[in-house]
């Protein structure tokens, strides 16, 4: 039995020594982790140690956990109260620094206050004075740029100026020279103005006014010498029967002096300017006022009774705006319609001897004012 007994212990005893081993080893081991855990709830933020936590409440050794983080307090609060104790005169220095320093600051505090405010109130009338400064030069700069535009804009009012005037006083030609280097030349330096639109839209009225006004002073020509082609015609036979015995006084005295010529040409060229204001009749546009004149006293030449211009005038402002055979077309027309008239005899006509004459002289005249114009003008009469 004794036997058996120590058999019984001594194969006991390598297993208890196992087991010592197995927890000495596990024990190490727990250790290691809550060494590990601890340096990672140091080392982490605490908002990031939930799983190290709940590492620790998962494990069977809690409570062994519990006392290492106490020690391990512990001796963080006394090394946080070695480190105090050995810099607490410095900090205490410091603090009595800050105080003086802080009364310093109070004080300068109050002599920047105090600066800023006398600034302030002396700057006022600084700021002011500027301000004002400010405007004046804004002003200035309006102004100059006023006068600039007004540079620009004046020489496009005055010739507007001049266009209306010369409208008023019926230079239609002069009128539409004007209106043409307005449109080309000075309203395209001022086309973004508004009241320069309103010049570009009334352009083309004007031209039609000036269209219609000369062509209005041309029908008032026709109608006056369509009245007074007898007249025209009287004067002009008047004219030829002196031309004619002047030449028979020079046929029949031959040496007493060199041939005389007339003073007045039937068919003198009428140099008339195309803006001649020669005088009209009260009654009549185209035919001068000429009285009775005595035999023996010298007879005008039938162009001289009448002034041409309102022809001329009519005829360039057409040709300016493109469209002289519109012109030409309307004064041929009417022409043949007057010819047709003085070629047609009256019914009366052979009851007395001044009814041949006046048809007579009115063929004259209409001749006579036909061959003025196809000599002073190119290609109206054909």
């Amino acid at each position: 039995g004794e036997q058996s007994r120590r058999r019984g212990r001594a194969a006991g005893l390598p297993q208890s020594m196992e087991r010592g081993k197995m927890a000495e080893a596990e024990s190490l081991e727990t250790a290691a982790e809550h060494e590990r855990i601890l340096r990672e709830i140091e080392s982490t933020d605490t908002a990031c140690i939930g799983p190290t936590l709940r590492s620790v409440y998962d494990g069977e050794e809690h409570g062994r956990f519990m006392e290492k983080l106490e020690t391990r307090i512990r001796n963080h609060d006394r090394e946080i109260e070695k480190m105090c104790n050995f810099h607490y005169q410095g900090f205490v220095d410091s603090i009595t620094e800050l105080l003086k320093v802080r009364g310093e600051a109070q004080k300068l505090k109050n002599q920047v206050t105090d600066t800023n405010r006398k600034l302030q109130h002396e700057g006022k009338e600084l700021v002011i004075a500027m301000e004002e400064l400010k405007q004046c030069r804004l002003q200035q700069r309006n102004i100059s740029a006023t006068v600039d535009k007004l540079m620009l804009c004046l020489p496009v009012l005055e010739m507007y100026s001049k266009l209306r005037d010369q409208m008023k006083t019926k230079r239609h030609y002069p009128a539409l020279k004007t209106l043409e280097h307005l449109e080309h030349t000075y309203l395209p330096q001022v086309s973004h103005y508004r009241f320069c639109k309103v010049m570009v839209d009334n352009i083309p009225k004007l031209r039609e006014e000036i269209k219609d006004v000369s062509m209005s002073d041309l029908k008032d020509f026709l109608e006056s010498i369509r009245k007074h082609s007898d007249k025209i015609g009287e004067t002009a036979m008047k004219q030829a029967q002196q031309q004619r015995n002047l030449d028979n006084i020079v046929l029949q005295q031959p040496r007493i002096g060199s041939r005389r010529k007339s003073k007045k040409d039937v068919y003198t060229i009428f140099d008339t300017e195309i803006e001649s204001t020669s005088p009209k009749s009260e009654q009549d546009s185209g035919i001068l006022d000429v009285e009775d004149e005595e035999d023996d006293e010298e007879v005008p030449g039938a162009q001289d009774l009448v002034d041409f211009s309102p022809v001329y005038r009519c005829l360039h402002i057409y040709s300016v705006l493109g469209a002289r055979e519109t012109f030409e077309n309307y004064y041929r027309k009417q022409r043949r319609k007057q010819a047709r008239l003085v070629l047609q005899p009256p019914s009366n006509m052979h009851e007395t001897l001044d009814g041949y004459r006046k048809y007579f002289n009115q063929i004259v005249g209409f001749f006579v004012v036909e061959d003025h114009i196809l000599h002073t003008t190119q290609g109206l009469v054909n």
